[in-house]
């Protein structure tokens, strides 16, 4: 704010009505893109926002046009497919975090994406331009998601993958789903006990209350009421095998699998 001058002002004046109408535009898209949930909860980067308004900004469409740029966008919309593809992968990898991106969002990553974008006015969104910034910049990031590159990822966008867009983190707990103590009492690697492949999301009273420490097979079996509705919201292996303590590295690598569908069930919109 201390960088705002009286041309921003002024600026922001005359463009009153356009910038309503571009605003009226990101809030569809992020309906559309079923992230307005994400980003209702607190703590979000709205940096990807700011770009997804420029962009829409500079297109030359009518304000009207732009009011209602996303109504097709599960029809005959490109661009909302290519700025959906940037948003999604760029959450998910935490790009715009404050801590542990790789560079300063609000400060270097502001103005390299404001520098490549930029040339990019009223042409189609340069969605693998703007990628190329983060491979330039050696941000860690990657559309390759496996068991190596799971726990790297940004958790609170992923698990908001993995429970189809409805659940953030700070409506649950997070519980690890083969119980730490007893991982630890078989010896097993501290990366793979408090990896997000092992980890869930439950409400406060069951996480605190009947599940807390119970061997996963114990707890699905004598305590879960609907098995199937808890597989499939959880992303749990239905393979009965997997749930016994002894196969933890099969449930990891069938797990993992189970959650890079889901992300690729999402990867566009």
């Amino acid at each position: 704010m201390g960088a705002i001058e009286a041309s921003n002002a002024q600026f922001a004046i005359a463009s009153k009505e356009r910038i309503e109408k571009v605003l009226k535009a990101l809030k569809a898209f992020l309906i559309h893109a079923k992230l307005h949930e994400y980003y209702k909860d607190s703590n979000r980067s709205f940096i990807p926002l700011f770009f997804v308004c420029y962009h829409l900004f500079h297109k030359s469409a009518s304000n009207e046009e732009i009011e209602h740029y996303f109504d097709n966008f599960d029809s005959n919309n490109p661009e909302f497919t290519r700025i959906y593809k940037w948003v999604y992968h760029s959450l998910l990898n935490g790009v715009f975090k404050s801590k542990g991106a790789g560079w300063i969002p609000y400060k270097t990553g502001i103005k390299k994406i404001l520098e490549n974008i930029k040339k990019y006015k009223n042409l189609p969104f340069p969605t693998q331009e703007l990628f190329e910034v983060y491979f330039s910049h050696q941000i860690v990031f990657t559309q390759e998601y496996n068991i190596d590159t799971l726990n790297r990822l940004d958790t609170s966008f992923l698990y908001y993958i993995m429970y189809d867009r409805s659940q953030t983190i700070r409506q649950n707990d997070i519980d690890h789903i083969h119980p730490k103590s007893l991982l630890e009492g078989k010896g097993v690697e501290w990366n793979k006990i408090n990896n997000v492949i092992n980890y869930q999301l439950l409400d406060y009273g069951t996480n605190r209350g009947e599940k807390n420490g119970k061997a996963l097979k114990i707890w699905i079996e004598k305590f879960v009421e609907n098995k199937q509705l808890y597989l499939n919201r959880h992303l749990i292996p239905e393979n009965e095998s997997l749930w016994d303590i002894e196969n933890f590295t099969d449930f990891l690598t069938e797990r993992c699998r189970l959650i890079v569908n889901k992300i690729s069930q999402y990867e566009n919109g």
